[in-house]
C-alpha cells in the first residue's frame, strides 16, 4: 500500500523521521537498491543473516566478527569496507536521511512505496490569487 506525502523536502523528511527503525531500515535498503549500492544495506542480526552470508563457512564468520565492531545482542548488522561486521541497536547511524529524501523527490520512477502529491494549500492559494487578479480586471 502506497504512502501519500506532499511533494516537498520538508514533508518527505517528516515522513522519514516518523518511521520506526524497521521501516527506516527497509526504506534505506530500497534507497541502496535504487542507487545501485547493495554494499551499504542493513540487515537484521539473526540466524538468517549468517546462513545467507556465511553458509558452511564458520571460520569466515568468526573472522568478520573478530575484526569488526560486532555485538551479538545488537539488532542490526552491516558489512564495513573490509567485509567485517559492525552491529548496532540504532540503524539511523548508518542512514543518510537527506540523501534518501532527495532521491525520493528526484526520481519519479523509484523503488519506494511512496506516492508524492502536490500540496493542496499551494494550489488553492494560486487559484485564489488568479481569481483576485481576474476581479481587478
Amino acid at each position: 500500500m502506497k504512502n501519500y506525502i506532499e511533494n516537498n523536502f520538508e514533508s518527505v523528511m517528516e515522513y522519514i523521521d516518523s518511521l520506526d527503525d524497521n521501516d527506516l531500515v527497509s526504506l534505506h535498503n530500497e534507497y541502496c537498491q535504487s542507487i545501485g549500492d547493495p554494499d551499504n544495506e542493513i540487515y537484521y542480526n539473526d540466524e538468517d543473516f549468517f546462513n545467507t552470508f556465511f553458509p558452511e563457512n564458520v571460520l569466515e564468520a568468526v573472522r568478520a566478527v573478530c575484526f569488526g565492531d560486532y555485538r551479538y545482542s545488537d539488532e542490526y548488522v552491516v558489512f564495513n569496507g573490509y567485509a567485517n561486521l559492525e552491529s548496532s541497536q540504532y540503524p539511523d547511524n548508518w542512514i543518510d536521511k537527506q540523501a534518501i529524501a532527495n532521491d525520493i523527490l528526484e526520481n519519479e520512477n523509484n523503488y519506494y512505496d511512496i506516492e508524492l502529491e502536490e500540496p493542496e494549500e499551494e494550489e488553492e492559494e494560486e487559484e485564489e490569487e488568479n481569481d483576485d487578479e481576474w476581479e481587478k480586471l
